[in-house]
């Protein structure tokens, strides 16, 4: 298997990049109007807004520190192909599996010497075995054969993320898999985790994040340590996409994770504020991501895409939320895309307006043809054939039918020719 290594120097080197003045940010010289009063004129923001909302309304006041930016989370699914001994293999890991029940785990070492446990649990539906080593967990499949599906399932830890280059860790990988005999043929990202942490002077507000925010989703939830705001989410947690904005600085006291500590160089981890997208499967397909070597060269358009058009924070002095003023707080988040890499223009593409193949349409038409025959009690492949087309003939007319391919034509989208297809015939 072919890796590359992410270029996410930031991981090392933390930007002292500050966040922009209110010039940079295109600031109005008037008050950013907020709607509020029961008489329907307008209110001045400040008059809405506590004094810590104060500090982030007015794009003057606002100052914090660009600290790190990389990928948190990364999970990936594996194509495996085991050796011969793979049948053997299996019964060896159900005998640990079986053995683990009731305990934390059972303690194994591989081939070269490398200690790991074995869980007592797998991960339901598809994958029966959970092995954890210190860089990450690997769940594998029963499957003797390779199918359209990953067959080991790979979860890597943060701590491994954020110390060691992509490439070594696949490196290490594909060792370990070796130990039980298999030889990794594709690798595919399953979840990734884009954050970006930043020291702000003032604690984000509630008040801010729901009257500022620009986003895709509807869904929105919060939680509260009394009065201030811990963390804020937009979008389900089962979504192709999610963002969190949250106090690492008081998540890490609480995680065991005070290495961050390390890595944003600051000896106050207080008003540590983390900006993080949680993407799933179904995204990162309609951004074109299909490997590693993708992944790593479509990160900075990635990052351009979600906090310029998923989501954002920008003032209220438009009725049009796209011409609205990005926050100055927002234009720093934005910029700490180029960290993670040029935008390359690549867009999303979404799942809906796929086109499937010919050869993945037939098999649905096909099942459908038999199963008129079988209610039409007709055998003969040659009558069945004439008997569909003349029940397509009756039901669908020309009218209909020219309808129908116009209207799938649009649906259908860009085809390659810039102004679509011409309908006129000469």
């Amino acid at each position: 298997m072919k890796t590359t290594s992410l270029d996410v120097d930031s991981k090392s080197t933390p930007s002292t990049d500050n966040i922009p003045s209110s010039k940079s940010a295109g600031d109005t010289s008037g008050h950013t109007a907020v709607p509020g009063r029961r008489d329907g004129s307008p209110v001045d923001s400040h008059e809405v807004a506590s004094s810590v909302t104060r500090n982030l309304l007015n794009p003057k006041l606002v100052n914090g520190q660009l600290l790190l930016c990389g990928i948190d989370t990364l999970d990936l699914g594996l194509y495996v192909s085991w050796d011969d001994n793979w049948k053997e293999t299996k019964k060896l890991l159900d005998e640990k599996k079986h053995a683990a029940q009731l305990t934390t785990g059972i303690i194994d070492k591989t081939d070269l010497d490398r200690e790991f446990l074995h869980l007592p649990s797998g991960k339901p539906p598809s994958f029966r075995f959970q092995l954890l080593f210190p860089e990450y967990r690997l769940y594998l499949a029963q499957t003797d054969t390779l199918q359209k599906t990953p067959n080991v399932y790979v979860s890597i830890l943060a701590a491994t993320l954020w110390h060691e280059e992509l490439a070594d860790i696949t490196a290490l990988l594909e060792l370990d898999l070796a130990n039980f005999g298999g030889t990794v043929v594709r690798v595919k990202p399953s979840r990734v985790d884009l954050c970006s942490d930043f020291k702000l002077n003032t604690p984000l507000d509630l008040h801010v994040l729901d009257h500022y925010q620009v986003s895709r989703s509807r869904k929105r939830k919060h939680f509260m340590n009394g009065d201030d705001l811990e963390s804020y989410y937009c979008g389900a947690a089962d979504s192709s996409v999610q963002i969190r904005i949250y106090d690492k600085g008081k998540e890490i006291q609480t995680s065991n994770k005070q290495w961050f500590q390390n890595l944003w160089k600051v000896e106050d981890s207080s008003c540590v504020w983390r900006i993080e997208y949680q993407l799933r499967r179904s995204f990162l397909k309609e951004m074109k991501v299909n490997d590693l070597e993708s992944l790593s060269s479509n990160l900075g358009s990635i990052w351009q895409y979600l906090t310029t058009e998923w989501f954002s924070l920008r003032l209220l002095d438009d009725d049009k939320a796209e011409r609205r003023t990005v926050h100055p707080l927002w234009l720093a988040v934005q910029e700490a895309g180029r960290k993670f890499g040029e935008d390359n223009g690549i867009q999303r593409s979404y799942a809906a307006d796929e086109v499937l193949s010919v050869g993945k349409i037939l098999p649905h038409i096909i099942g459908r043809w038999i199963s008129i025959s079988a209610l039409e009690q007709i055998s003969d492949r040659e009558e069945s054939m004439t008997h569909l087309i003349e029940l397509v003939d009756k039901f669908c007319d020309d009218e209909m039918f020219n309808s129908k391919y116009r209207e799938k034509l649009i649906k259908l989208g860009y085809r390659g020719k810039l102004g679509g297809e011409s309908h006129e015939t000469e």
